[in-house]
């Protein structure tokens, strides 16, 4: 059995002892809720605690032996890396090489398909895509040499490629995503503000623990007396891996005749996917962002910028008395780019709200060259503000306001693949209107409301601020 077989055999066992473990600590936690416990269920709690330590030491020898599994492969896909840059003189090779020669032997270095010097704008690529679709050879083999330098190289990111129902995908070559998709893309200000994980490589579904039960501590009331002990229990609590994906459709005289029109369907495609995810992290129902925050109402007939920003000093003392140890840092005001825009055009007391410079009597500074990306500024607390047009614009009786959020970004968890692999296939359910539809797509999953109070309840930690306070500005 190959290794990747036995890797995936390995995540299944863990994934039914996890399963195993959370249902123990659901009994655990019911009968430990009952005011007058018999016997019987002491004797069953006993049983349930040993159970759980039983899991727990299982996962810990199921988890030592995927990672060493996982490491012969690294080295195994490391391997093939190095063979397919170096090849022995006298192999067969279907471009140009370069040739260095060291007495009796030569190492042959091929050049990629799809690289930044051959084709820095992707154009090749997106052509052979669509010229593939349409039975064209060369543009067949192409993609299929791509490939193999793919797997050689992110042997395997390139098994990903691959949806829920089995149906092979193009990657799309790496310099290209960077290319078009820089850290700080206008259309994902939120998504790249989240604290974000490697999605793992297989399943529907993630995993990330959440504490049930809090320890204890307190003054030990004489020598030798008891201390404190209130055990602790946590859960995993799972997360659905969910589809985003961006289409575009070109038409076969583009494809054909080489109009022009290939250097902006990247950045269109990429656009259009950046943007849907962010949307979806923020207003999707039952999990975004707005659906799991805190509501603190703003009411004003005359908003001033400093009633805003009193609300917005609220929603930090409410994340702050939520998650107790909470990191000055960690927290920063998400709101749409109008809303900066008012900001930055108030005054105080004859001052300016913000200040463009670092110099000067303001409030706030927007001295960006100093922030990471994405930043637009900071306020007078020195909290960070991120500005993002994927917040909705429409609230309201008047359908005019928008809204504020604070985010702990410690608690905006966000996996996505690593590096950024986007997948990329050509369909044509246009025919007779000769159109090529493109297909861009790939797996995320966030959680937004791990933190629990002391029932176990979920406990909203995020603070969004709405109301007629946040009517659309006048300039």
């Amino acid at each position: 059995m190959d290794l990747e077989k036995l890797i995936a055999q390995m995540r299944e066992k863990i994934n039914a002892r996890i399963t195993a473990r959370n249902a123990a600590s659901i009994e655990l936690g019911t009968l430990r809720e009952k005011a007058e416990p018999t016997a019987a269920d002491a004797d069953r709690v006993t049983h349930l605690r040993s159970e759980k330590e039983s899991l727990d030491s299982e996962l810990r020898g199921l988890d030592s032996e995927l990672r060493a599994l996982e490491e012969e492969k690294a080295s195994d896909d490391a391997l093939a890396r190095l063979a397919q840059r170096v090849t022995p003189i006298g192999a067969p090779s279907a471009r140009g090489q370069e040739t260095e020669r060291d007495g009796a032997h030569a190492s042959v270095a091929e050049s990629r398909t799809y690289s930044r010097e051959s084709d820095p704008k992707g154009l090749a690529f997106l052509r052979d895509v669509a010229l593939d679709h349409m039975g064209v050879r060369d543009a067949g083999e192409r993609l299929s040499r791509h490939m193999v330098e793919e797997r050689a190289d992110r042997g395997e990111v390139v098994s990903r490629a691959v949806t829920a129902a089995g149906s092979p995908g193009t990657i799309v070559p790496q310099y290209l995503i960077d290319l078009y998709a820089p850290k700080g893309r206008p259309g994902r200000k939120f998504a790249d503000s989240c604290r974000h994980h490697d999605l793992p490589a297989t399943g529907m579904t993630v995993y990330i623990p959440r504490q049930t039960a809090l320890t204890s501590a307190a003054e030990q009331a004489a020598e030798l007396d008891p201390v404190s002990e209130t055990d602790y229990d946590d859960e995993l609590i799972s997360v659905s891996v969910r589809t985003n994906a961006g289409s575009q459709t070109i038409s076969r005289q583009a494809v054909e005749r080489g109009l022009g029109t290939e250097d902006i369907v990247f950045a269109d495609l990429l656009k259009s996917y950046d943007t849907a995810l962010d949307a979806r992290l923020i207003n999707a129902p039952t999990w975004g962002l707005l659906a799991v925050a805190n509501t603190l109402t703003f009411t004003s007939a005359a908003p001033t910028a400093a009633e805003l920003y009193r609300k917005i000093l609220g929603g930090s003392a409410n994340i702050e008395d939520v998650l107790q140890d909470l990191d000055e840092d960690d927290l920063f005001t998400l709101m749409r780019g109008r809303r900066w825009a008012w900001l930055n055009g108030e005054v105080t007391d004859q001052k300016p709200f913000v200040q463009n410079s670092a110099f000067g009597p303001a409030f706030a500074t927007t001295d960006g060259a100093a922030y990471p990306a994405g930043t637009r500024g900071l306020l007078p607390n020195g909290g960070r503000v991120v500005t993002d047009n994927n917040l909705p614009a429409n609230l309201g009786t008047g359908t005019d306001e928008d809204v504020v959020v604070v985010v702990a970004e410690h608690e905006a968890h966000l996996w996505e693949d690593p590096s950024a692999p986007f997948f990329i296939r050509a369909e044509q359910p246009q025919a007779k209107k000769l159109g090529i539809d493109l297909v861009l797509y790939g797996y995320f999953a966030a959680c937004f409301n791990r933190v629990v109070d002391a029932q176990g309840t979920p406990k909203a930690v995020h603070q969004k601020i709405s109301g007629t306070g946040l009517v659309a500005p006048t300039f």
